[in-house]
């Protein structure tokens, strides 16, 4: 039977009911979200409870302290790595020395645009920084309770599904050895099913957020797919969004 001590709790009472006390130490969790299905908010609330080490990708770390403070809930010891600020501010910088070219080769002659080869509009300067080694290294050096990557999409846009796919089974090695539970998120459904499988395959636990739609009204439902060594622990549940959050509602023992 597995101690209380080798769990960690997720931050959202119901959640740990429905996984029988939340997520064994040094698990892999992926968290699928299909579009709709309010994945964000559930993600931020589960970094409400703990010692956490959170990347951001889509919102900068402003925002999620924001809408945890719009939900009232308890804010604990965060330590941030605000990629979506460092790459948003990347691309500033690289649109501004585009236009600052294009400005400059806008008040040339002809004959000059044609001394220095070219009279095409310059591309945009991209960042130099590899996040995807960022996020590597961090990982490796990491000791707290949770570690949340928010989200998994904006690598992908970025980076070669292969070369993700090893950083995070590198990430999984080492978060066995720290015994944290790494929680990965991404959106369901648009990085092919032959990745989503291999994902799958690679996480310790696959929770997965859909919305149906019935009428004019829609219901919200969460699966436990995978817990490895675990079966007990598979089910489901319809959640809502209310003022506190994410709720569950009914849990579902599938056997």
């Amino acid at each position: 039977m597995i101690k209380e001590t080798d769990i960690i709790s997720t931050g959202i009472e119901k959640l740990d009911r429905l996984l029988e006390g939340g997520i064994p130490k040094g698990f892999t969790t992926l968290i699928l979200g299909t579009p709709g299905s309010s994945l964000e908010i559930m993600v931020k609330q589960i970094a409400t409870v703990g010692n956490i080490l959170y990347f951001t990708t889509d919102e900068n770390k402003d925002e999620i302290l924001e809408t945890m403070k719009r939900f009232g809930w308890a804010i604990p010891t965060i330590d941030f790595v605000d990629i979506s600020a460092q790459y948003y501010e990347n691309v500033l910088v690289g649109e501004q020395k585009r236009v600052s070219i294009y400005e400059q080769r806008s008040k040339l002659k002809l004959k000059e645009l044609i001394k220095i080869g070219s009279t095409a509009i310059p591309t945009t300067v991209k960042g130099v920084e590899d996040y995807l080694a960022v996020l590597s290294n961090r990982l490796k050096q990491a000791s707290v309770e949770k570690i949340i990557i928010n989200s998994l999409d904006f690598f992908l846009s970025q980076y070669d599904q292969e070369d993700v796919l090893k950083t995070v089974y590198a990430g999984k090695i080492s978060n066995l050895k720290n015994k944290a539970a790494l929680i990965i998120v991404m959106t369901k459904g648009i990085h092919g099913d032959l990745f989503e499988k291999k994902m799958e395959s690679l996480a310790d636990c696959v929770l997965e957020l859909n919305v149906i739609q019935k009428g004019s009204a829609f219901e919200r439902f969460l699966s436990v797919k995978k817990m490895r060594n675990y079966a007990k622990k598979i089910g489901i549940a319809r959640y809502a969004i209310d003022d506190s959050g994410f709720v569950l509602e009914m849990i579902e023992r599938i056997m």
